[in-house]
């Protein structure tokens, strides 16, 4: 029997699925009960966000008659997957995948946001990063004219590249990351909601308020502020028994 080349024996390294990361623990989420509970739409599926990791974030965009939830644009320098997990009077067919382009438009996605019954079970993925620095922006348009009204730009350089700064999105000792864009767009929403914000330069025509509350991103925010904080008090409050016990 002859022994392998060269070529073989690196193919054969090359081919094989490195070991999963001991930091990170394979996880399994189920993503309908994990967005029934959800406080927002993109909420990450997983608490992975680090530079190379596929972060998935789910949406449910529900109709109805009192349901606004508006128009913008977003911007990601790394790519984006949704796949739709079940969609009804949706602009989305169910069990649907496609790639979004750089650049592209969000809105609930549904043929009649006012149609009670209506709605889009989605989750958009993407890969963080690998290396160099990461960008996002958000951009309202005037809804007379089309010209350009907002565009909040902001660095979402993921955790674990140098170009990451832990405190703009809390501190470094945080268990649970503030997700860039979340807090992109739930700055976006309150820029958009300025008097500034809201009237376009172009034709002077004065926008309808953002619908920043369907969207969930401020109270998302929030709520990971709270969670990060509450862990922080608890330690804090262990740290004399953990210093007697040695630890």
């Amino acid at each position: 029997m002859s022994e392998p080349n060269t070529e073989t024996l690196l193919l054969e390294e090359t081919s094989r699925i490195p070991p999963p990361n001991p930091n990170h623990e394979p996880l399994k989420v189920n993503v309908y009960q994990r967005m029934a509970q959800a406080a927002a739409q993109l909420v990450p599926l997983f608490p992975y966000d680090h530079a190379g990791a596929i972060v998935p974030c789910g949406n449910v965009l529900i109709g109805g008659p009192e349901t606004e939830y508006g128009h913008f644009f977003h911007w990601n320098t790394v790519n984006e997957v949704v796949v739709v997990y079940g969609a009804h009077q949706s602009m989305l067919a169910t069990g649907q995948i496609m790639a979004t382009q750089n650049l592209h438009g969000v809105n609930s996605y549904l043929r009649d946001q006012k149609e009670e019954g209506a709605y889009a079970v989605i989750v958009v993925t993407q890969h963080q990063s690998e290396e160099g620095d990461q960008s996002e922006a958000l951009i309202a348009r005037c809804q007379n004219c089309k010209a350009e009204i907002v565009r909040h730009e902001y660095d979402a350089t993921p955790f674990g590249l140098p170009g990451y700064d832990a405190a703009r999105y809390g501190s470094a000792d945080d268990p649970v990351h503030q997700f860039a864009t979340t807090v992109g767009s739930a700055t976006f929403a309150d820029i958009r909601n300025t008097d500034e914000g809201r009237t376009c330069k172009e034709c002077g025509h004065v926008n309808t308020p953002f619908p920043g509350a369907r969207w969930g991103w401020a109270r998302q925010v929030a709520q990971t502020t709270a969670v990060n904080a509450a862990y922080h008090a608890l330690r804090k409050s262990a740290q004399p028994a953990l210093e007697e016990a040695g630890r």
